[in-house]
């Protein structure tokens, strides 16, 4: 029963970037990480300047940012050491054997 209920809550989280007016909100389901952070084109790939926020102890971490009309590639860094794509969004090869995950904000 316990596995039905956090399947359940699992699909009824967003899933991939939002665009949302000038803003974006990333989201990543991440139950065992102690943090989150972003880095991309947009901060110029900084691990440190962009943290998500946890928000009631879901493990759905989640940032808002403002991003203008353009192409980005991203990652999420897991607890400092583990670099990721998002697993709810396009991929792009990154030239060095690795995919980055790509939003475009029309």
């Amino acid at each position: 029963m316990i596995f039905a209920m956090l399947f359940v809550s699992c699909a009824s989280l967003p899933r991939g970037p939002v665009i949302m007016d000038n803003n974006v909100r990333f989201s990543l389901y991440a139950p065992q990480a102690k943090s989150v952070s972003i880095a991309g084109t947009f901060n110029q790939w900084d691990p440190h300047r962009d943290q998500l926020k946890d928000h009631g102890r879901r493990r759905l971490w989640s940032i808002q940012l403002p991003l203008p009309a353009g192409r980005y590639e991203y990652l999420f860094i897991i607890d400092a050491e583990q670099w990721m794509p998002d697993p709810d969004a396009p991929g792009s090869d990154d030239g060095m054997g690795g995919i980055n995950s790509v939003l475009v904000v029309p």
